[in-house]
């Protein structure tokens, strides 16, 4: 049990304390959802779901680490993709979350193309399924850009606004756009966010970069048979410019923000509090300690 202290509101859900598990490896499954909430994590946003109908392929290896001289983590790369799993598999896990753990916060992150059905049957389809609110992926810095969705929409305003009022047009559950830092202004970009309809706003997702270089091959990292691609930059290194992001973005709007990036301790999930986040979304503690 928690103290009754830390139990926080956000867009009129009741979490049993401010930290929940982010959109990422995981949450890649309702089995790695489950154990989270076993160890007490007030909630978790599923790994994104994109529609049956879009076809990807993960490559391996898929990740990369960043180590300072002594050998300490300082950061992640990786050019994962979304979820493979099926939209169906998906929304019997949010069903089955919800009857096992009816207190725990379940939101689905969604992707889907340009057109206007794909996002609004997505959005029908989990809060029909119990979901708790819903997660706008607008920042997948690779894999989806080049698909004209992810961090290609969420740099362009008026992508955003639209997309946003397409979910908003169709579902009563609470909508968060979550933001790439991989823009000039963001403000701009969550102020249009905010004219679609969000409830709220998540900030950051992975930062694009290209992690290193393997020097006795010549092949950028990771290095998939001698290819590679610019990948999303996780881990410690990120929290300043998460921090940055979701101060400029809850300024800007007035809007409630799920902060992250970079949360391994205590002290890091309350400077994003600080900062302006009512919930903190965590995965590098995760992915570095399990």
């Amino acid at each position: 049990m928690f103290s009754t202290r830390l139990k926080t509101r956000f867009c009129g859900l009741e979490f049993e304390h401010p930290l929940v598990l982010a959109s990422a490896p995981p949450s890649a499954s309702g089995l790695l959802i489950r154990t989270a909430f076993d160890y007490g994590w007030a909630g978790a946003v599923t790994k994104t779901v994109k529609p049956d109908a879009m076809e990807l392929r993960d490559v391996s290896p898929r990740f990369s680490v960043l180590r300072d001289g002594r050998g300490d983590l300082n950061g992640f790369s990786n050019i994962e993709l979304v979820s493979l799993k099926p939209v169906s598999y998906w929304a019997q896990e949010v069903r089955s979350l919800k009857d096992q753990y009816p207190q725990k916060i379940v939101i689905v992150s969604i992707m889907g193309d340009l057109e206007k059905h794909t996002w609004q049957q997505l959005a029908v389809t989990f809060e029909s399924a119990g979901a708790d609110a819903l997660e706008l992926n607008f920042s997948c810095p690779h894999g989806m850009p080049e698909k004209g969705v992810g961090a290609a929409i969420g740099q362009h305003a008026d992508l955003t606004e639209s997309i946003t009022r397409w979910v908003k047009e169709v579902t009563s559950i609470p909508v968060i756009v979550k933001l790439t830092p991989n823009v000039t202004d963001v403000a701009e970009i969550a102020i249009a966010a905010q004219h679609g309809g969000a409830d709220a706003l998540a900030a950051i997702n992975t930062v694009q970069c290209l992690i290193g270089v393997d020097l006795d091959r010549l092949e950028p990292l990771p290095s998939v048979r001698g290819k590679s691609t610019f990948g999303g930059y996780s881990g410690r290194a990120v929290k300043p410019i998460g921090l940055r992001v979701v101060a400029q973005a809850a300024a800007a709007t007035g809007l409630p923000v799920m902060g992250m990036g970079g949360v391994t301790t205590w002290e890091d999930a309350a400077e994003y509090i600080a900062v302006g986040a009512g919930i903190v979304q965590v995965c590098t503690a995760v992915m570095a300690r399990g």
